[in-house]
């Protein structure tokens, strides 16, 4: 059966400012012309200051001398609503975007939360871990649940959700005809007539309130009814993830970017369980203020990852080791998070035994890279990677530590057996013999113990033009060999005239 859940988000702009940045001083959310800019929203503080809605902001300023004054910008709220519809995609494939909330169908997927109770608890906890405090609505048509969080939001009182079909006109009845959000001058009309609730309106002839009012007016009430259908548009998530928060005072120090930074955290977190996918690579950037005498380009604040990942706790603390080694030229004004690609994510199986008592939890080898990473930058932190090359010298390399496994080239299987150690360039070795045909000797002659493995590769590579042979060219016969002093060590001898022996490794 469907379920729609309403959130309404009374005084979006003064909570886009307020989840910005940590604070306990007046703040308001101003507008109008620049030069007589008037309050819009304020908080408690500026309330307590004596600072209202309508205010003039040189009044407000008066009263309240630390005020933080935000102008009003309709594109913010709309960037707001796109991403937590993407955070929403979490819960549920069916999101819609409305002015200041959005709407989600939860009838399919509460099964897999738990029951309709969990799931609503889940999605409030985690709205309120972004910053956002909410008005709920629920009910069987997505109008009706509308019209409840709205009804919730101005603080009517409402009954308990109406779940099923038969129980709407009965929630609906004690509904204020203000909370329904109708046109100013249909509302006035209608307490004209001594209406103030919709069990009012429904007394009237039908006939009459269309002919008064068209036939739209009494349309709303049958979709909230369920009596006509009320599709609702579908929100098409990005294949990108991008968010920014605003900061509504200049942040001078990188440990004061962590309280935006986590809020862009949780919301990527949403965006990639709702697509069922990680991030190995994730771009903070803190924009400066323009009006500085010099302009300051963007500083950007980059972090890699060994695997796929989006737990927002995780990633916060290899964020805050990161910002440790960032300085900000200038001030930060904006703080926005992007990630450009999307990788399939695996979780970590779990155990059904419990962790050993010396275990370490938390801490493996992928993690111990992405801080190392983290604290000390791309340039010096790398992992090793096979390459599919028979030469010993060239079937290796070094990547960064955040390199996809996608990318990663198997190696070629080995025919026989490889030292731990091989040293940068071969050392020639001496021999008995002139001819280089007898067993060298390095810390005494050498007793050949296992061999010969023959490689011979590398004529694809381009010639060198001094020889006219392939530069990177190899043949040579590999043996295992064992000095008196008890070392055994990976020889060759190149099959090259003048056919010398070389050092290439030392085994364990």
């Amino acid at each position: 059966m469907p379920l729609w859940l309403a959130i309404v988000l009374p005084a979006l702009p003064l909570q886009l400012a307020a989840r910005a940045i940590e604070t306990a001083a007046p703040l308001a959310i101003v507008d109008g012309p620049a030069q007589r800019l008037v309050v819009a929203f304020c908080n408690d503080a500026a309330c307590r200051a004596g600072i209202v809605p309508g205010q003039k902001l040189a009044a407000a300023q008066a009263l309240a001398g630390n005020l933080i004054a935000v102008e009003l910008k309709p594109e913010r709220e709309r960037d707001a609503l796109l991403e937590l519809a993407g955070w929403a995609g979490q819960f549920s494939a069916a999101v819609t975007v409305r002015d200041h909330g959005l709407l989600i169908e939860t009838g399919g997927s509460r099964r897999l939360f738990g029951g309709r109770a969990p799931l609503n608890r889940e999605i409030a906890t985690q709205l309120h871990g972004l910053g956002y405090h909410a008005s709920f609505g629920e009910a069987a048509t997505p109008r009706a649940a509308w019209w409840l969080a709205q009804a919730r939001a101005q603080g009517a009182s409402v009954t308990s959700s109406p779940i099923e079909p038969v129980q709407l006109p009965a929630a609906l009845a004690p509904l204020p005809l203000a909370t329904l959000g109708w046109p100013a001058e249909t509302l006035d009309t209608l307490h004209a007539l001594g209406l103030r609730t919709l069990h009012d309106l429904l007394q009237l002839p039908r006939e009459g309130v269309n002919r008064r009012f068209g036939s739209g007016l009494l349309a709303d009430v049958d979709r909230a009814l369920g009596r006509l259908p009320d599709p609702q548009p579908a929100f098409e998530p990005p294949q990108r993830f991008f968010a920014a928060i605003e900061l509504p005072a200049d942040v001078v120090d990188t440990t004061q970017l962590m309280f935006p930074a986590q809020r862009l955290l949780r919301s990527l977190e949403g965006f990639l369980r709702g697509r069922g996918a990680g991030a190995t690579g994730l771009l903070f950037t803190a924009r400066h203020s323009p009006r500085r005498n010099v302009a300051r380009p963007p500083t950007a604040i980059e972090l890699a990852l060994a695997a796929p990942e989006r737990d927002a706790n995780r990633l916060a603390k290899l964020l805050a080791e990161r910002l440790s080694r960032v300085h900000l030229p200038e001030p930060a004004i904006a703080l926005s998070l992007t990630v450009e690609r999307l990788l399939p994510f695996t979780a970590a199986s779990g155990s059904f035994l419990p962790p050993a008592a010396d275990a370490r939890a938390g801490l493996d080898g992928l993690q111990l890279a992405e801080t190392l990473h983290a604290r000390l930058g791309s340039a010096r932190v790398f992992q090793l990677q096979a390459v599919d090359d028979h030469r010993p010298e060239r079937a290796w390399r070094a990547v960064p530590v955040a390199v996809d496994a996608a990318e990663r080239i198997a190696p070629a299987l080995a025919a026989g057996e490889r030292p731990l150690l091989i040293v940068p360039q071969p050392l020639p070795l001496p021999t008995r013999e002139h001819t280089g045909d007898e067993p060298p000797s390095c810390g005494g002659a050498l007793r050949l113990i296992a061999g010969p493995e023959r490689i011979e590769a590398g004529w694809w590579d381009l010639a060198s033009p001094a020889f006219g042979q392939p530069r990177g060219a190899v043949a040579r016969d590999y043996f295992v060999a064992r000095n008196p002093h008890g070392q055994t060590l990976w020889i060759y001898r190149d099959l090259a005239a003048p056919r010398g022996w070389f050092l290439h490794g030392f085994f364990a």
